[in-house]
């Protein structure tokens, strides 16, 4: 899926976060088509709901790539050598 972006299910504009319980994957179609509603008021809901992962998960699902694995697409994302924002 080329097109994949992030949605949040209470809008940031309604006050939602980024957060992991608000924030789900959703193709741009989909993205544009609920904007800032809330799922349920666009007819729409989640084909996964969020979670927040415990440690556990998250040694589990990384253990799963090669050691210091970065896919090069993610590098126009990632700044590893700059100081991150307050």
């Amino acid at each position: 899926m080329s097109d994949l972006t992030f949605d949040h299910l209470l809008p940031r504009s309604k006050g939602g976060e980024t957060t992991w319980e608000n924030v789900v994957t959703a193709c741009s179609k989909c993205n544009l088509k609920k904007a800032n509603h809330l799922y349920h008021v666009a007819n729409m809901k989640p084909m996964q709901w969020p979670y927040k992962p415990n440690v556990h998960e998250l040694h589990k699902n990384g253990k799963l790539f090669p050691p210091n694995y970065l896919h090069e697409s993610w590098m126009d994302y990632l700044y590893w050598d700059s100081e991150l924002e307050a």
